[in-house]
Formats: C-alpha cells, structure tokens, sequence
C-alpha cells in the first residue's frame, strides 16, 4: 500500500486555509448578525415611530374632548368647529427640539434648538366638505367636526316604524340607493321581533349562511354593523371612497360605477355612513357654560326659583309660570306640534304630581318655546293655543311679553333657547338646517305618506325602544301635505351659513330663524316644522390623523364625542382605527412643515 506523507510545511498550508475558511464563516455569521441587529433596530424604531404617531392622534383626542367643554364665545374666539384651519391643521405636539428616537430620545437635541423635521409631530381633525350644490359628493374636506345632527338617525327611523308600521320604511325608502328589501332588512335587523317583514330577513335566513349568526334585534353598535344586513354592500354603506377620508381620490372607483344602485348625483360617493347616524344629540348646556333649566320640570316654585335667577325680566317669569299653572284637562292636544312635545315630556319623566301653583304634575306642559310668542295664543278658533288664552284671561299675567314681531323675537326667542330646555334629557335626532346635507333635508319634503309627530322626533334616551315605545304611546299624526316644504327647503339652503363663526345675524343660530327671514311666512307651519329642526348638536364625529413632518408612520383615528352635558370633558361614545385603510392624505395637506413636504420621503 502506497503511503503519502504531509511534510510539515504542506501542514500549514492545511492548517491556514482552514483558518481562512473560520474567519470567513464568522465574518459572514457577524454580517449576518450585524444585519439582523440593524433589522430589529429599524423594525423597534419603526414600532416605536407608530406607537408615537398614535400618540400624536390620541393627543388630538384629548385636545377635542377638553375644546368642546369650552364656553361658546371661547370657541368662536379660536376659530368655530367647523372649518379652523388654525387649530385643527397639522396642531403642533412635537416641535422637533427634542429627540424622540435613538440614544438620546428625550433631551434636547442641539444647542441651538433646531428642528429635526423627523421629530416634529402634529394632528389634524378633519371632515367632508358639502359641494355647491350641498350635497357630500367628496370632492374637497375641511379642518373641524362632523355635527352627527346633519344625519338620519336609525333610532329615530325605528321609532317611527314602531310608532306607525310603514313610516320607518318610507323615510329609508328616500335614501339614496334603497330598496324595500334593504329598508325592510335593516328595520327587522334593529326590532325586537323575530317575524320578517314582506322584504325582510329575521334569524331564519342568517342562520343558513355561511358562517351563521343573529340579527341584532337592536339599534346597532355601529354604522359598520349594516354590512351584516341583506342587501347591504359595501359599495352602498361606503359609496366610492375605499380609504374612508372622505375625498374620492385617483384610483378609486368612477362615480359611474353608482349607476347601478339608480344614484348619479353623488349623493352616494360617500356612502350611507355619510348622511346616517346613530347619535345625534343636543346640548343641555348655555353657552356660559350653565346647565339649562327643565322648563316643565313638576315643581313650579322650584322652577320660578331658577327663572328668577336666571332672567333679569320678571314678566317673563310671570308669564311662564302662568302658562304652566293651568292644568293639562284645561287644554286640548289638537293644534301644531303639541301631540310630539308633550309625548316628549312624558318619555323624559315630565309626569305625574299632584298639580296646583307648587307641583306640575297637572300643569300645562311647554311643548315649545314658539307657544310662549303672543301669535300662538290669539290664533285658530277652539284651538289649543285659544283654550291657553281662554284660561289665563282671568290672571293679571295672562299677556304675553314675547311679542310676534319678528325683530323682537330675533332678540328675545335666543335667550329662551339659549337658557331652557322641554325636558330633563337630551334631544336626539333633530337635524341641523344648517349644516345638514341636501339628501337629509330633503326627506323631509312632503311626500304621499303623513309623517308622525311623534314618531319624528326621538326625545328620550332609554334602555329598550319598547320602553320608548310605551312611554310615547300612540300619538298624534301630523301631514306635511299643506306645507310648501319644497320651497322652504329650497329656501333654507339658498339663504343658510354652515360655520356659526361666519353668522353675523344672531337669529340664525337658532331654528327658528326661517320664519323670521320669511323663508316660512305661516306661523302654524312654523310651529309644525320647528320641532324637526335644531342648528346644532352636541354630538360630533372626528377624523383624526397623526403623523410626524417626515420618515413617518400615519395613524387615522375615526371618534364620536358626546358634549351634551356639562362640566366634564366630552364624552368618547366610540373609537375606530383606519390606518390600516392608508395614509389617507398627504403630508401637505395635513399641515407639514414646508421643506418636509418637498424633501421628505
């Protein structure tokens, strides 16, 4: 056998080029390792930027819950709620001084208090923009709030249904892109009842899907929820606006593709969650910054107590505690929107008691402040506002200091407002005239079927719609019919102005103002019309939107504030994440400073 021997030179050759084979190995394994630590850094720094950004959004969160507690004149002052470009467009949170990543996060990052653009963090707060013809077609967006009073709301339209069967349906009949099989689906999503309406779908139809489930046999959580309804699509709950900012952007689809659901006026480019709502409410705070006071609460001396105290004008009292002292048996329930405001006084709690001057059990209730102006107690023979007068002719108060001239009442009508409310609760589902949509006022035009007084406006918050439902008993019907309400709407759009801060005419902070412009020359169409109507809600929704000037993760927040009550911030009803939709908006748009917006990445 031949041998072969390795001098101890061609050793060392073995031995080095091993070693080379080693050290490449580990060259290549701390690379690696190298690049891995570098991945895991970016990836930290990436988390952390996004848990910072979101920060940023909460940050604007907390700033609206703390501005909408302000005093009305506070928030006039700084630039309104509807479009405030100051305080609502890239807000600064961070002004990039101070370090907010790397080893020296938290300390200042130069002597010269320089910007790093990376650093500096803002929020914006924005919402769609009516086009001119009113009608959110998601052509342009605004800095401020959403007012939830500018929508339909489902408690409402079920209330209605439950109130008068066919009337819930008729009222989603007249949004855009409904069918009875729709409407009926969503009204026997939200009833108690497991019976299906002609159209409808109950539990036997969603337990063969695929995976099963129950309707909701309640109002839902949210507006989102409707996708679980038949018929519901995501083309007719969203429109055309894919990444909810409420802009149709490039890439998304054509307005064309709505023909299908019959719609070509854009009244559905942004969908049903645009023009529907589930928590309109109304402020029970003056703004001072005071609780209102319950103008049928049951103790009258009580009542006079906080009248005195709050008007100067002891004839006004006078007249009010008069008003109220005659007993309910003395009145008929026939004229204007009487059946409606007491029905709301009963679903509030405003019953019962034992009458006479100390108790209001028996009293007169105000269904609206308009029964106080001198008009409405000298009109409509054997009416309920002439019984009002029949009766207080024998007490030394009986005449009205709230006088039928329109300038007057422009001075006086906002203070009442201002200051009183019908009942110890919240108003829910009036719409704002104002602000609202075309698509929302426009189902308020007189159409075949007589909307319900009682139906028409949900008053009251409780656990159950049927306990509403008993509470509110059977009521009485009112007809649009004799009222030219397509020209008044027509009116109300050409002559209103959507931001409050631009109102120079006090008036028309308040729903009465279309009688006082003639825009509604009959005052008992007035008083028919003025219990559908506010100008403002107390409930608000907001897109906001956090993101540093550059190298920056977004983070969109969807929030539903409720400010109706007094002394505490406002309330977070619910909150909805929609980073995971996109960006959304440039960097421009939300405020970045200007050389980010042209160099950053």
């Amino acid at each position: 056998m031949m041998k072969i021997n390795f001098n101890s030179s061609q050793r060392r050759g073995v031995i080095l080029v091993l070693v080379l084979v080693v050290i490449v190995l580990l060259t290549l394994s701390v690379l690696a390792f190298s690049k891995f630590m570098m991945a895991e850094r970016r990836g930290t720094n990436q988390s952390l930027r996004q848990k910072q950004a979101r920060l940023l959004a909460e940050s604007g969160v907390e700033y609206l819950r703390i501005f909408l507690i302000k005093e009305q004149s506070v928030i006039f002052d700084l630039g309104g709620l509807y479009d405030n470009p100051t305080e609502f467009c890239g807000h600064l949170v961070t002004d990039g001084t101070i370090a907010m990543t790397g080893q020296y996060a938290g300390t200042q990052t130069n002597l010269q208090n320089e910007m790093d653009l990376r650093d500096v963090g803002r929020f914006s707060v924005l919402a769609p923009l009516l086009s001119d013809n009113d009608i959110l077609t998601g052509e342009e967006i605004r800095y401020g709030l959403e007012d939830e009073s500018c929508k339909i709301n489902l408690r409402w339209v079920l209330q209605m249904e439950i109130q008068q069967p066919g009337y819930g349906q008729a009222m989603l009949m007249r949004l855009p892109g409904m069918t009875e099989e729709i409407a009926d689906a969503i009204l026997d999503w939200m009833d108690e009842d497991d019976e299906p309406r002609e159209f409808g779908a109950e539990n036997e139809y969603y337990a063969e899907l695929d995976p099963p489930y129950y309707t909701r046999n309640a109002t839902p959580d949210s507006l989102d929820e409707l996708l679980l309804v038949k018929g519901v699509t995501p083309k007719l709950l969203y429109g055309i606006d894919w990444n909810r900012n409420n802009i149709v952007d490039y890439g998304e689809p054509e307005e064309s593709t709505l023909d299908e659901l019959g719609v070509s006026d854009g009244s559905l480019n942004l969908g049903l969650v645009s023009i529907l709502t589930l928590d309109s409410r109304e402020s029970m705070v003056t703004p001072d910054g005071l609780d209102k006071i319950n103008v049928n609460m049951d103790d009258l001396e009580e009542l006079r107590t906080l009248l005195e105290e709050r008007f100067e004008n002891q004839t006004w009292v006078d007249y009010i505690i008069s008003y109220r002292q005659q007993s309910s048996t003395d009145v008929s329930n026939t004229t204007g929107n009487s059946g409606l405001s007491g029905i709301l006084a009963d679903v509030t709690g405003n019953t019962g008691g034992t009458g006479g001057t100390s108790s209001g059990g028996n009293s007169r209730k105000i269904n609206s402040f308009l029964d106080l102006v001198a008009s409405s107690n000298s009109q409509s023979s054997g009416s309920q506002s002439s019984n009002i007068q029949s009766s207080l002719s024998n007490s030394p108060t009986v005449t009205s200091p709230f006088s039928d001239d329109p300038d007057e009442m422009n001075e006086y009508l906002p203070i009442l407002y201002d200051n009183l409310m019908i009942s110890d609760q919240p108003v829910v589902g009036r719409i704002n005239i104002n602000q609202a949509p075309r698509t929302v006022l426009e189902l308020l035009t007189a159409q075949e079927d007589a909307l319900t007084d009682s139906a028409m406006l949900l008053g009251s918050e409780l656990d159950t719609t049927s306990q509403l439902a008993v509470s509110m008993g059977v009521g009485t019907s009112t007809s649009f019919s004799d009222i030219q309400t397509t020209e008044i709407i027509e009116g109300i759009l050409a002559e209103r102005i959507y931001d409050p801060v631009l109102i120079d005419q006090l008036e028309m902070n308040y729903p009465f103002w279309p009688y006082t412009h003639g825009i509604i020359t009959d005052w008992e169409q007035m008083k028919k019309l003025e219990p559908y109507f506010c100008t403002q809600g107390a409930v608000f929704k907001a897109n906001i939107v956090g993101r540093f000037d550059e190298q920056s993760p977004v983070i969109r927040l969807e929030v539903w504030l409720d400010a109706s009550v007094s002394g505490k911030p406002a309330k977070i009803i619910r909150i909805r994440e929609l980073t995971e939709l996109g960006p959304g908006y440039s960097a421009e748009r939300l405020g970045a400073d200007e050389w980010s917006r042209t160099y950053s990445q």
